[in-house]
């Protein structure tokens, strides 16, 4: 497949199981595997296929999403992050799918669904908002809206969780602020209120808390980027290993003289007779626009100026520079005369190349976003290609 494929991405599904070992080790508990967003763009099904030993379960943030995870064969028990719409709830119920929970309408219409084929108890976690303020029942009314939820005899509180707004931060003061609402829900929820459940699970830590808060951890971790081997801030309190490499193939090769420009609105003006490639990639495949070279030209002094180039990639084992504007379908890049390269030729966009590498963070960087918009824009059309467990 990679031999007729313009631009493509490298998944190690190795990588991600052993990522996911390693974090299993570290915290001692069980694994809630985020997928969603097709498994930040490294492919939800597969993921989900070669976890399947690892993880107690999945989390997604739809209920589209689980539905691809069970016609697939996904047999774990799938949680729904984002408490769905209350219209959803026949097809919750018919996938056996476990939704998260922060309003009593979801509840009622979860309560209220016949269906013969479906499990008599629908097991349900609720989320608690501590904090982040986004979702969640308000963890000064939690414990009410949990005993309210015990009147609704087809429900099973599975679980309780909360979402953490700054973990990633350096400063983690306001996690511990939100950690310690939770914690004192959680010691003052009487008994009974989890009486459906004898094996109720409370989770909280996403990637960033998963490894640098412990007290966090609770009965399971919830990681979601760490698992695809890319840390959420600069602490790296644990090896993991990078899952995805993108790829890309040289389309055409040429020259331009002194004061030719390159792409739309030749934004990029060669100050000398120049060597360009064009890659067969652009943001139309998800590649950051925002990575274009840019001209500015002092009249007085009629020279040009160039911005520093914004983006890079690999291409015979070194670093060349993007120049002039990305196109929906092609970048282009300045090589050097010397350079042997030729049309289809693999170059990198992100990973490594010989003893040369260009990480998702510094692409993030570079783009001023962060690595979960670069892996979550990357296109259906760019073929994922699986190396063999």
């Amino acid at each position: 497949m990679t031999t007729f494929s313009r631009t493509w991405i490298e998944i190690d599904l190795t990588a991600i199981m052993a990522n996911a070992a390693a974090i299993k080790a570290q915290t001692g508990t069980r694994l809630i595997a985020v997928i969603k967003a097709d498994a930040y763009g490294h492919g939800a099904v597969r993921v989900a296929q070669a976890l399947h030993e690892i993880a107690e379960m999945f989390a997604v943030a739809t209920v589209e999403e689980g539905i691809e995870l069970r016609e697939a064969g996904i047999r774990k028990p799938i949680l729904i992050l984002f408490s769905p719409l209350p219209e959803l709830a026949e097809a919750i119920v018919a996938y056996q799918l476990t939704p998260a929970i922060d309003n009593w309408q979801l509840a009622q219409r979860l309560n209220e669904v016949e269906q013969v084929d479906a499990v008599e108890r629908r097991a349900v976690h609720v989320d608690i908002n501590t904090g982040m303020n986004r979702s969640g029942v308000h963890w000064t009314e939690a414990k009410a809206f949990l005993d309210r939820l015990k009147t609704l005899k087809r429900l099973e509180i599975e679980g309780v969780f909360t979402h953490f707004a700054t973990a990633d931060e350096t400063d983690n003061s306001y996690a511990y602020v939100q950690l310690e609402r939770f914690s004192l829900l959680l010691a003052n929820l009487v008994e009974e209120s989890l009486s459906y459940s004898s094996t109720h699970i409370v989770h909280a830590a996403n990637s960033a808390a998963t490894l640098t808060i412990p007290e966090a951890r609770f009965d399971a971790v919830r990681p979601g980027l760490s698992l695809y081997g890319i840390y959420p801030s600069t602490e790296k309190p644990m090896p993991l290993q990078p899952a995805l490499t993108w790829k890309t193939r040289v389309g055409w090769v040429g020259w331009i003289e002194a004061g030719e420009g390159v792409s739309y609105g030749l934004t990029y003006r060669a100050p000398n007779r120049t060597r360009v490639a064009t890659l067969q990639v652009g943001y139309g495949d998800g590649y950051p626009r925002a990575l274009s070279n840019s001209l500015s030209i002092v009249r007085r002094e009629a020279v040009l100026r160039h911005t520093p180039s914004r983006g890079e990639v690999l291409i015979a084992g070194k670093r060349r520079p993007i120049i002039g504007r990305i196109c929906m379908d092609a970048t282009l890049i300045q090589l050097e005369p010397s350079d042997d390269v030729s049309i289809g030729d693999e170059a990198v966009l992100i990973g490594k190349q010989r003893d040369a590498e260009i990480g998702i963070d510094e692409v993030a960087a570079r783009a001023n976003t962060i690595s979960y918009h670069i892996l979550t824009q990357i296109s259906r059309r760019v073929a994922r290609n699986y190396k063999p467990l």
